[in-house]
């Protein structure tokens, strides 16, 4: 009957496609520049794939506390969004700006400052480190062009309108093409500037995003055009009120993304050509993921629209519809991974040590795909969505520094096991117990709650 209903239901499955696929060929477009990058970095050697790659590391830490802010404030937009509700998505607007930029300036500083230090976190390695630094001495300061964009995108996702981050990723991405093969190789008489050109791209790409979704809505007079005075005035409990929402969500995603660093800190202790090969396989993943990070913003934006409107049974029925399509999508998706494994990586200027070792890395997360992903959808796409940002906590950290994280270091710089065996058993040990308590947690309809 639940199946029948979900199969039947063309409103239902027309407003998911139109908010899920425009953000999934977002992420597609920058997963497709991560991978150009790498196929041409690769040129360059194992050291400059593995140099950006651990590179690569640090923003990904700095994203996840953005994204960690953004999550919050699109727990209130969504809500706000389906009460229409407009002043209420204005302050939201600039709380999270204002939040975001503040804490991407800091980070490009002291990143940039101190490129060493931070890449010693993650390899022992000195000639990565060496390149490394002298990519994040630059690029760094990409992080505060991400910055604005999450901002920008967080609200324009939250009101359904999905198009104008698609278009203005594009512009991006093909700035970033264009200047990757000029800077690294010194084509069409720029100089040849090796793993610098490549930050200098990375750079220029990440404030020509934010630049175009702001111009068009300058033009066409959008909501990202407020008024100063309605993005920064307000009312009395409101700041209190969303950080007391927004702030379990950033220490989530700030304790998983240290965890995370914390694996591959163990990692990139582990041989050079390991390294490189899970540069490339997480590349790919990343490609792959592109269709779940739609699916589970769809997921936000609905529950979340229908809360606000006081919907609350469609709300609950949309948790359990995308509790089972999001693993059904993983499956098809990983099976995919699987069977193109060997195509994508030829791709890629690996040694046959590291080729080996990313074959089998995409063989592990393929299979594991649907387990990986469940409780992303039910953390992102539900729970916080339902304003329940605490559950995710709970759920997060024993499962990843109580478990996954002490295997991880035992395993891989104590007991010096297998490359692979490690991070098998690293996925599962986080990824089974934290899907049982997702599930659950969904079935028992506790995590709605209206916080607007």
């Amino acid at each position: 009957m639940f199946l029948r209903s979900l199969l039947k239901d063309k409103p239902f499955w027309k407003t998911l496609i139109s908010l899920a696929l425009p953000i999934a060929f977002q992420n597609l477009l920058s997963s497709s520049l991560a991978i150009v990058d790498n196929v041409m970095i690769g040129q360059l050697g194992d050291i400059a794939v593995g140099a950006v790659g651990e590179a690569a590391q640090v923003a990904f830490l700095i994203n996840i506390f953005l994204f960690g802010l953004t999550s919050g404030g699109a727990v209130f937009a969504a809500q706000y969004w389906g009460s229409r509700n407009v002043e209420g998505i204005k302050r939201t607007y600039g709380l999270v700006l204002l939040s975001c930029t503040l804490l991407s300036t800091v980070a490009a500083i002291l990143v940039s400052s101190f490129p060493h230090v931070v890449l010693g976190w993650y390899t022992n390695s000195q000639a990565i480190i060496t390149l490394g630094s002298d990519y994040l001495r630059i690029a760094a300061f990409s992080y505060i062009g991400i910055a604005i964009n999450l901002s920008f995108c967080t609200i324009l996702r939250s009101t359904e309108k999905v198009t104008l981050p698609v278009v203005a990723n594009l512009v991006s991405v093909l700035v970033n093409v264009v200047l990757n093969a000029a800077l690294i190789f010194g084509l069409w008489g720029f100089p040849k500037l090796g793993v610098k050109g490549a930050a200098i791209a990375t750079l220029v790409a990440a404030f020509v995003n934010p630049l175009v979704i702001f111009a068009v809505s300058f033009c066409t007079r959008g909501i990202l055009r407020s008024a100063f005075r309605d993005m920064f005035r307000f009312p009395e409990g409101f700041v209190k009120q969303f950080f007391h929402i927004s702030l379990p969500v950033f220490v989530n995603e700030a304790l998983w993304a240290l965890g995370v660093a914390a694996v591959n800190m163990v990692f990139g202790r582990m041989g050079e050509s390991n390294i490189a090969a899970l540069t490339i396989a997480r590349t790919v993943e990343n490609l792959a993921f592109v269709l779940i990070v739609g699916l589970c913003n769809a997921s936000a934006v609905l529950i979340g629209k229908h809360i606000g409107q006081g919907d609350f049974d469609t709300a609950k029925l949309y948790a359990r519809r995308f509790t089972l399509i999001v693993p059904c999508a993983c499956a098809v998706i990983g099976a995919i991974i699987i069977a193109l494994r060997a195509p994508i990586l030829s791709l890629f200027a690996l040694s046959s040590e590291a080729t080996a070792t990313a074959m089998g890395l995409l063989f592990l997360y393929g299979l594991e795909m649907p387990l990986r992903n469940l409780p992303y959808l039910s953390i992102v796409g539900i729970f916080r969505a339902g304003g329940d940002t605490r559950t995710g906590l709970l759920y997060d950290m024993p499962c990843l520094w109580g478990i996954a994280v002490p295997i991880t270091i035992v395993l891989g710089l104590v007991l010096k096991w297998e490359f692979l065996t490690v991070y098998l058993l690293m996925l599962l040990c986080e990824d089974i117990p934290k899907s049982i308590l997702c599930v659950r947690h969904v079935l028992s309809d506790k995590w709605l709650r209206v916080v607007t």
